[in-house]
C-alpha cells in the first residue's frame, strides 16, 4: 500500500472511531421500555447515524483529495489558485456541502476545478449521478410522480415514521428524463439460427398538441423461437423496436446483422394485423434471394373479424373451417346468407369479409406453418400499461424519451450503466465497434448507425 493510500485509510479509520465513540452511548440510552419501541429506536438510530457518517466521510475525503492536489508539484508548476467555493450536491445519503478549489492555468488563463473533474461531476448539477441513474431506471417502469416518491424514500435514512423531506418533484423527474443522454447499448452476439420471427403492431398514444390528437407508435418484436415452461410460452432472445417512421426498422436491421449471422438465416416469419406498413416489412428484410419470407395474419384479428360477422360459435367455427380448407366459395356463400338474415349489419359484415379476403393467403400461412402471434400481449405490456392505462397525454419529445427508456428496460439493458457510461459526453456514445452518435430521434444525422443502415438498404418510396 502506498503512503498516500495509507494516509486516506488512517483518515477514515480515525473518523469512524471519533464519530461512533460519541454515538454509542446515545444509541444504548434510547432503550426506555420493554416493547417494540426498543427495536425501532435501535435500527432507526443506526440508520440515521450511518447516513450522517457516510456524508461526513464523503466531505472529509473529497476535501482531503482536493488539498492533496493543491499541495502537489504538478499544481504548483501549472496552475495558480483562483478561489475557494462551496458546492452542495444531493447524494443517496442526503445533502453534502464541501469546499473545493478553483485554479487558473499559467499557460492560457483557463480555469478548472480539479476535484469535480477527478470525480466526474458536471458543473452546476445538484443531483449526483447515481440519483439521476436511479430516476431514469425507475421511470422506465412507472410515472413521474411515483418515481419522485420512490427517490424521496431512498434518499437519507430509510427508517422514518414521519414524512421525509421531499427533494424531488414530478417536474424534477421530467427535467432529468428530457435532459440526460444514455449511451447506445452493446449488441450481444447470438447463436446462429435458420428462422427468425418478426411480429408487428401499433399503439395510438394521445399527445398534448392539436387538441389531444393521437399519434401512431409502430412496434416490431424480433425473436428466434419459443420456450415452453408449464402452460406458458416465452420468446427466445426477444428484442423490441419502436418508432413513427422507418428509422426504427433500420435499427432492427442493424440489430439482426450485428446479433446473427444473416448468411445462416433461411426463413423470416412475419405476423401482424395486416396493416399496409406491416405487409411492406418484407421489402426491408430480404437480405438475399435464399431467404424465404412467410407472412401470416395475427390469429386474434382473424377470430375478431369472424366474431363480428356473426357472434355465434357454431357459425364462426364453420367460417373458420372454410378458411382453413381454402373453400372461398362456401365462405362467400355463408357470409352472403348472414347478410340476408341481418341486413341492418350489412356494412360491418362486408367490411369484415373483405378484411379476411384481403389477408386470405396470410391466413393460409398461419395454419399451414402452425404460427402464433403474441403481439397483442407485447403491445399491452410495453406500451398500453405505461402510456394509455390512465387518461393522460404527452408531448412528442416526451414520448420519444420515454419510449427509448421503456424499450431499454424491456430489452433487458442496464439503464443505470448506460447513463453513467455517457455522463461526461455531450453527445450519445455507441458501445458497439463504431463510436458514433446513434440517436434514434434525429433523422438528419448522417453519422448515425441508422444512416449507415440506410446506405446499405434501399428506402421505400
Amino acid at each position: 500500500m502506498t503512503i498516500i493510500l495509507q494516509k486516506y485509510k488512517n483518515l477514515i479509520n480515525n473518523l469512524i472511531n471519533d464519530y461512533f465513540s460519541d454515538k454509542i452511548d446515545t444509541i444504548i440510552n434510547s432503550f426506555t421500555n420493554y416493547d417494540i419501541s426498543n427495536y425501532i429506536n435501535l435500527v432507526s438510530s443506526f440508520d440515521t447515524n450511518m447516513c450522517d457518517f457516510v456524508k461526513k466521510a464523503l466531505i472529509t475525503l473529497i476535501e482531503e483529495l482536493d488539498k492533496a492536489y493543491l499541495s502537489s508539484n504538478e499544481r504548483k508548476r501549472k496552475y495558480h489558485i483562483k478561489s475557494y467555493n462551496k458546492r452542495t450536491i444531493l447524494t443517496i445519503f442526503g445533502e453534502i456541502t464541501y469546499t473545493r478549489t478553483f485554479y487558473k492555468s499559467k499557460l492560457n488563463n483557463k480555469c478548472f476545478c480539479y476535484i469535480d473533474r477527478m470525480l466526474g461531476l458536471k458543473k452546476y448539477d445538484y443531483f449526483d449521478p447515481y440519483i439521476k441513474a436511479e430516476v431514469l431506471d425507475f421511470v422506465s417502469d412507472d410515472n413521474y410522480s411515483k418515481t419522485a416518491k420512490h427517490l424521496n424514500s431512498l434518499i437519507g435514512n430509510r427508517i422514518c415514521l414521519k414524512e421525509k423531506e421531499k427533494y424531488l418533484s414530478r417536474q424534477t423527474v421530467r427535467n432529468i428524463v428530457l435532459k440526460e443522454k444514455l449511451s447506445c447499448p452493446k449488441i450481444k452476439k447470438l447463436p446462429d439460427v435458420q428462422e427468425l420471427y418478426i411480429i408487428s403492431d401499433e399503439k395510438w398514444i394521445p399527445t398534448q398538441n392539436n387538441h389531444h390528437k393521437k399519434i401512431m407508435q409502430k412496434s416490431i418484436v424480433i425473436f428466434d423461437g419459443f420456450t415452453s415452461i408449464g402452460k406458458r410460452k416465452y420468446l427466445n432472445n426477444k428484442m423490441t423496436f419502436s418508432g413513427r417512421d422507418e428509422d426504427f426498422i433500420y435499427e432492427a436491421i442493424e440489430y439482426i446483422e450485428s446479433a446473427y449471422d444473416t448468411t445462416k438465416i433461411k426463413r423470416f416469419y412475419m405476423l401482424g394485423d395486416g396493416a399496409t406498413w406491416i405487409k411492406n416489412l418484407k421489402n426491408y428484410f430480404n437480405y438475399n434471394n435464399d431467404i424465404k419470407i412467410i407472412q401470416a395474419l395475427d390469429k386474434f384479428h382473424l377470430k375478431q373479424s369472424l366474431f363480428r360477422i356473426l357472434p355465434k360459435e357454431d357459425v364462426t367455427n364453420t367460417l373458420l373451417e372454410y378458411i382453413i380448407n381454402q373453400d372461398k366459395n362456401n365462405f362467400d356463400r355463408l357470409t352472403n346468407e348472414i347478410i340476408d338474415l341481418y341486413p341492418d349489419r350489412q356494412e360491418k359484415i362486408i367490411e369484415c369479409k373483405q378484411y379476411i379476403f384481403n389477408n386470405w393467403n396470410n391466413i393460409k400461412n398461419l395454419y399451414k406453418y402452425s404460427l402464433s402471434c403474441p403481439m397483442e400481449s407485447q403491445i399491452s405490456h410495453t406500451f398500453a400499461s405505461y402510456f394509455t392505462s390512465r387518461p393522460k397525454a404527452y408531448s412528442k419529445n416526451t414520448i420519444d424519451k420515454l419510449i427509448k427508456l421503456r424499450l431499454l428496460k424491456k430489452n433487458r439493458y442496464n439503464i443505470k450503466k448506460l447513463f453513467l457510461n455517457n455522463i461526461n459526453y455531450d453527445y450519445i456514445i455507441n458501445l458497439n465497434n463504431i463510436q458514433i452518435d446513434c440517436s434514434i430521434f434525429n433523422r438528419n444525422d448522417t453519422y448515425s448507425i441508422y444512416s449507415l443502415a440506410k446506405r446499405k438498404h434501399f428506402r421505400l418510396n
